[in-house]
């Protein structure tokens, strides 16, 4: 949702990302207005009183200190590659067949609700369950690699599952929805759909079942070219990636990861993949605008973290990645991708193996709130309570502050009815959003009352390519 600029003459029928910016911002405001509460569509005082800018809260004294050692952060860097190419170098699948078949035993019983809030019949799920074929998991497995951006699905289709007839969080939430993950990111295939149309499929980090087209076989060959080359992270989201002739290919997100070939004045080079007839992997130049990229990793400072988030405000809130937009594990897993920071796809993964964790089990709301402003790192210190992550960014008038994407904030009328007053963007606020409003539903809609503890990155170890993977299943 970041201007990228304009090199070459955009085709009329492509959306630039500054035509993106304002449409999701025009839509924001407007989901904001028609459903944002029950009186009318206000808005909490954080979104309006607090400056949206992540730059505006860097200490100007320690804002370009580096946040870890050179030689540490190098290491994270090393790691970060090991799991992010692991599915290429795997004998074996990382999951067993209780991990790949938890959504069928979930859903098994509830085939639940379709787009339209229209109840299944029960053999949409068998049908589903036999297409899966799970009892030939695994099958001989092969690498490959996404060529274009792909839902990972709890089951082998694109449909909605949801719980209720007519969901009242909307479209922005979907059972079957486990992650979105952006054109070339390796993968490897352990079991393809009776017909042929789905893969399941797993990175270091996510399993679910892909679209077959979305993906390509790689052989060894493509491999050892593809991991020889430095590396650049995109530090500007929703960025037109062409090819030799200029033709655009695809948007690469912010925390996107392509090997470097060559750059000029106004350019950078990268290779990207495509699918030939046969199904297999054929390694393409492209290039990308020159400032939308830096060789991986960049140096973690404040100021440096700030201006990545400053690229993510904003960002529409979507459960699982759906749309391909984020929720606040895959906000905060893109913030730290450019500088080498592996981080899993699910949150309480994330707080339990990011760094050392601290947890806040028997203090009360103003102890936590005090351990944070005392404890915390700003720009290095992960904020976790169940369900949600937040980048704690410092402290404003004695309150913390952090970044995150967030759904929604809780209310309760006079009559005790349950409500909720929807932002669904990233935004930077206090760990009390809407305290100023009479109906907010305390303590539930209090985020330090709820707050589990809080995550140092960088003070332990990052997990190897094995640990700390299959707990974020479902």
């Amino acid at each position: 949702m970041q201007e990228s600029g304009k090199i070459s003459r955009v085709p009329q029928n492509e959306v630039t990302p500054l035509k993106k910016k304002w449409v999701w911002w025009f839509f924001g405001v407007l989901w904001l207005v028609l459903l944002g509460s029950s009186d009318g569509g206000a808005v909490i005082d954080d979104l309006t009183k607090l400056s949206q800018d992540p730059l505006a809260y860097c200490d100007p004294v320690t804002a370009d200190w580096p946040l870890l050692p050179a030689d540490t952060q190098q290491r994270f860097n090393a790691e970060y590659d090991q799991l992010y190419f692991a599915p290429w170098h795997r004998d074996a699948p990382l999951h067993t067949l209780d991990h790949v078949s938890w959504g069928f035993r979930k859903y098994g019983a509830d085939p639940g609700y379709d787009r339209t809030g229209k109840r299944r019949p029960a053999n949409w799920i068998r049908a589903l369950l036999a297409n899966a074929q799970l009892e030939n998991y695994p099958q001989d497995g092969f690498p490959a690699i996404l060529v274009k951006r792909a839902d990972f699905r709890a089951f082998p289709t694109r449909d909605v599952h949801s719980s209720q007839p007519r969901p009242a969080d909307g479209y922005a939430f979907d059972n079957l929805q486990i992650s979105s993950e952006q054109e070339g990111t390796p993968i490897l295939v352990t079991l393809v759909s009776r017909d042929g149309k789905w893969l399941l499929a797993e990175t270091s980090a996510v399993l679910g079942w892909i679209p077959a087209e979305s993906a390509a076989r790689v052989d060894l060959e493509f491999i050892q070219q593809w991991e020889s080359d430095k590396t650049v992270v995109f530090i500007i989201d929703d960025v037109p990636v062409r090819d030799e002739k200029g033709k655009f290919c695809f948007e690469a997100p912010l925390g996107a990861i392509f090997p470097k070939i060559d750059e000029e004045e106004d350019r950078v080079w990268i290779h990207i993949a495509v699918r030939d007839g046969q199904g297999k992997a054929i390694i393409r130049k492209a290039w990308v605008e020159k400032k939308t990229v830096e060789e991986k990793p960049i140096l973690f400072t404040a100021r440096q973290t700030a201006r990545v988030a400053a690229a993510l405000v904003g960002e529409p809130y979507r459960w699982g990645g759906i749309d391909g937009r984020r929720d606040c594990s895959s906000l905060i897993q893109d913030i730290f991708a450019p500088f080498g920071i592996w981080l899993p796809r699910n949150s309480r993964e994330q707080a339990e193996d990011g760094g050392r964790f601290i947890d806040f089990k028997g203090l009360n709301p103003a102890e936590k709130e005090a351990r944070v402003l005392r404890e915390g790192i700003p720009w290095r210190t992960l904020l976790w309570m169940p369900g949600h992550i937040m980048l704690y960014i410092g402290a404003l008038q004695g309150r913390p502050l952090i970044f995150h994407n967030f759904w929604s904030v809780k209310t309760r009328d006079a009559a005790g009815n349950p409500g909720q007053i929807i932002v669904g963007q990233a935004s930077i606020t206090t760990l009390r959003p809407g305290r100023e409003r009479a109906d907010l539903d305390l303590p539930r809609a209090d985020y330090l009352h709820s707050l589990g503890g809080m995550t140092l990155l960088g003070e332990l170890p990052f997990p190897t390519p094995d640990a700390g993977l299959l707990e974020a299943l479902p």
